[in-house]
């Protein structure tokens, strides 16, 4: 690899985005510490989210840019579906009403997915 990562540091980083075990199952398991295991994940996923930044394939945030994004997409097929995270309770009356969740029971934040199939 001509690059300045080592083979491990980049099995490193792409087993945590797989299954994002604890840093210190990391550090055990490629001979770090955790300190070390902390840097290189925190300093590779801005090394990536920056990459994808650059190449356009981070989401768009702001409702316009989506749709705007999606306007100038090819037709094609996509998936919409809906998924709730848990939140801590919120501790405003009225903010518990806007993110309880009859169905799962919790406070949860709910996140539309849009997917081109």
């Amino acid at each position: 690899m001509n690059s300045w990562l080592s083979f491990y540091e980049y099995l490193d980083f792409t087993f945590y985005l797989k299954t994002y075990p604890l840093q210190e199952v990391i550090a055990h398991l490629f001979d770090m510490s955790q300190g070390q295991a902390n840097f290189w994940i925190h300093t590779l996923s801005k090394v990536l989210k920056d990459a994808l930044h650059r190449k356009g394939y981070t989401p768009p945030r702001i409702p316009k840019d989506m749709l705007d994004r999606l306007g100038n997409e090819e037709l094609q097929d996509f998936a919409i579906d809906g998924t709730e995270r848990k939140i801590n309770r919120p501790i405003d009356n009225d903010v518990q009403k806007e993110f309880y969740s009859g169905k799962k029971k919790t406070h949860t934040i709910k996140n539309n997915l849009v997917i081109g199939i």
